[in-house]
């Protein structure tokens, strides 16, 4: 034992013998310039690549819902995706820069347009039914897409084997006499005003029968004829949910939202570095190659980045940070176990490595429900969340690990103090020790006062159920319907000079309310703003009138129907989220944990839902998404703290109460220098966001911040201490537990 004494003070201390590994050193090196520099030299083309939702470029997204004009008429799948073409085909010819347009279950079409001037006059454009018309060499129309017979148009062969349409109209007579009239010149088939075949025709048809030929591959064959059958069922759009930026708006909260995630990241590298040293160092260059991998990713998948998305990826900056922290945290504590350096990285390594997995796999869940049951703006969100945790085991994790790998092994950096380790601290490895050993940690007695933390938490529940059940909910248009507008003025602006605007316009809306500084003005309608009269563009021209062409507005329109949709997904996300988490743990852990667990995170979502009851604050679609990131964070935190106690209690001799009490305070102690450092980053990413961040995103980083700290608090005073109490009572039942009742 002497010997691995004398092991450990040379590997550790101050004075190493120990040769330089230049090739390792070297490694490190050539990865971190290679890195950096691949970083610096790429970044410009991802961040110029990347496609910026409609809140940070302006636009409008709407969801249609699809019915026919023909009395009596369905609503096919082929009906609806030849719609969407249609349309797709009429924001081309606008001149819209990548335009979304795409079918959505059995009779809806959702359009995603941005980038537009006239948002007015492409919304009327676009909602017009597709129209598909037969005319003749001089223009005229000869025959409509309603003159043939729904789902008659099919695809047959020639005598040559040459692909053709075979066509049925409804009316033989009509039929025959443009036949008779356009013998031997063209009938050309438009859809709106774009030409798509100009076939002659070669003979009289009487029989109400007809074929068309021409030089057409199979799949031009099969499109036409899915052309025709959507022209003999027109379709007719409505608007039922809408959200529209205004250009300026988008850009404002673009701007804003980015340099809360700049001030974010520096202060989380700087925090790391300061703290940790020379792993913090490390983990500084893999967050840098973790935020460029995420945006190379969006970049490459074509996929839209969001405000909501760059609220989760700056969240995600400061979730994923957790991975180093638990790793150099562990590392230090087998440091100063006696361990030498190399010992320490390995054993270090190891230990945090099962912690990192399952509290990502909680996160990704939740995560995954938001994905699979929201829509647009929280679908965005859930993509960078997930993006976020699987990634950053890539990077926080593999990359970390080897960079920290060749930094060890070059032998050059060997002091303890590099490593944010006292000489002092470090204990012999001769020396016995227990998991328990107060020399390593201070040992605060946290369950103790568990009764007070559980009368306060249970006050604070009753006082929610009493404002739910007073107040409810000051509902969102996402939830209640109607109609929702929030127009930057770009000067100060009165309460009594707002609600004049719009009295003069001759509206009258549910509430008015200025913020922002004064230059913002958030106006909500119970009813849905009429699409066809254009009133929401009404209600934009008065405050232009009043304040100028600089006005820019958001506008959110919620059909009813869609209303209670929105609303019962909202419900079935968070208990699909709730039941999937309660799963995973108790896979992973045991069902006293996973009941423990669940009740802390729902503790934190009650919390932050009965902030927004007390005080009235909208809940809308991205409060819900913040609730399930809350969710999944509160759990993250949770399993770091429960993951300890399952280790420890392979050490621990549980016996009495006293026993159980000093595992969970042990267990408490030593993982709260990462639940404390963890916690202060993610919540000062979320507090930036709530301060700097776009207006847009203000309520959703209240959510957050709220939910953070509920969540810090919930994991150290609730969830262990609920585990502590089941786990008791579980050894009292048992024969052999002792009968002593705790103080």
């Amino acid at each position: 034992m002497k010997q691995n004494d004398t092991e450990a003070k040379h590997d550790g201390g101050t004075n190493n013998p120990m040769k330089v590994n230049k090739s390792r050193l070297l490694g490190l090196i050539l990865t971190v310039l290679i890195s950096l520099v691949t970083v610096g030299l790429t970044s410009p083309t991802v961040l110029n690549g990347i496609k910026l939702g409609l809140d940070l470029q302006g636009g409008f997204e709407i969801l249609y819902e699809a019915e026919p004009i023909i009395e009596g008429g369905e609503v096919t799948r082929d009906s609806l995706r030849q719609t969407a073409k249609a349309l797709m085909k009429r924001a081309d010819q606008y001149g819209v820069a990548e335009p979304e347009i795409v079918p959505e279950g059995s009779n809806r079409i959702r359009a995603r347009i941005a980038g537009v001037s006239d948002e007015a006059k492409v919304r009327e454009i676009m909602k017009k039914p597709a129209e598909l018309t037969f005319r003749g060499p001089d223009g005229t129309i000869e025959l409509y897409g309603s003159d043939f017979k729904e789902g008659a148009a099919k695809v047959g062969y020639d005598e040559l084997n040459r692909p053709i349409i075979l066509v049925e109209v409804k009316e033989k007579e009509k039929l025959a006499d443009v036949s008779r009239r356009l013998l031997g010149q063209p009938l050309a088939i438009y859809l709106d005003e774009d030409l798509i075949s100009a076939p002659v025709v070669q003979a009289v048809l009487t029989d109400g029968k007809a074929t068309i030929s021409g030089n057409y591959t199979l799949e031009e064959a099969r499109e036409l004829a899915e052309i025709i059958n959507l022209g003999a069922l027109p379709l007719k759009l409505t608007e039922k949910y809408t959200q529209s930026v205004g250009a300026t708006l988008g850009k404002q909260s673009l701007e804003q939202t980015v340099y809360a995630g700049i001030l974010a990241t520096i202060f989380i590298l700087l925090f790391m570095m300061a703290v940790y040293r020379l792993p913090g160092v490390v983990a500084s260059v893999t967050l840098i190659v973790y935020n460029w991998g995420i945006l190379l990713i969006y970049y490459w998948m074509h996929a839209t980045l969001t405000l909501p998305g760059i609220a989760a990826f700056v969240l995600g900056v400061g979730m994923a940070v957790d991975a180093n922290i638990i790793t150099a945290e562990r590392i230090r504590e087998e440091m100063r176990s006696g361990k030498s350096l190399i010992s320490a990285l390995k054993s270090g390594s190891r230990n945090s490595l099962r912690t990192i997995i399952d509290a990502n796999a909680t996160t990704t869940l939740a995560g995954a429900v938001l994905y699979f049951v929201g829509t647009g703006a929280i679908q965005g969100f859930a993509i960078m969340l997930i993006l976020s945790n699987v990634f950053s085991m890539v990077t926080n994790v593999a990359f970390s690990r080897f960079m920290l790998n060749l930094l060890v092994r070059s032998n050059v950096f060997s002091k303890p103090g590099y490593y944010n380790v006292k000489e002092k601290d470090i204990r012999p490895l001769s020396e016995k020790k227990s998991f328990d050993d107060e020399h390593y940690y201070r040992i605060f007695d946290f369950v103790k006062h568990r009764k007070i933390f559980f009368s306060v938490s249970g006050a604070l529940t009753v006082i929610g159920i009493v404002s739910l059940l007073v107040f409810g909910f000051n509902y969102g248009v996402d939830f209640k319907a109607g109609t929702s507008m929030d127009i930057a003025v770009g000067k100060d602006v009165t309460q009594a000079e707002a609600e004049s605007v719009l009295r003069e316009a001759g509206f009258e809306a549910e509430s008015v309310v200025v913020g922002g500084g004064g230059e913002r003005v958030s106006i909500r309608f119970d009813r849905v703003l009429d699409a066809e009269q254009g009133e929401s563009n009404k209600v934009l021209n008065a405050f232009r009138a009043a304040f100028g062409d600089q006005v820019s507005a958001e506008e959110n329109t919620v059909d009813p129907v869609i209303a209670q949709e929105l609303g019962i997904r909202a419900i079935i996300s968070i208990l699909v989220a709730s039941v999937g988490i309660i799963l995973l743990v108790m896979l992973r852990f045991e069902w006293r944990f996973a009941l423990a667990g669940i009740v802390a995170l729902l503790h934190d979502a009650f919390l932050v839902v009965t902030v927004f009851s007390l005080f009235r604050l909208e809940v809308n679609l991205t409060f819900i998404a913040a609730i399930l990131t809350i969710i999944g964070y509160s759990i993250n935190d949770t399993i770091v703290i429960f993951d300890r106690i399952r280790e420890n209690m392979r050490f621990a001799k549980l016996r009495t109460f006293d026993d159980l009490c000093r595992l969970v305070n042990v267990s408490l102690s030593q993982t709260l220098v990462r639940s404390i450092n963890t916690g202060l980053q993610v919540l000062v990413a979320s507090l930036l966001l709530l301060l700097i961040g776009g207006e847009s995103i203000r309520l959703f980083s209240l959510a957050m911040t709220l939910g953070m700290a509920f969540g810090m608090y919930s994991s150290i005073y609730i969830a262990a201490q609920l585990w502590v109490v089941m786990k008791w009572r579980s050894m009292r039942r048992k024969p052999a537990a002792p009968a002593a009742e705790p103080a």
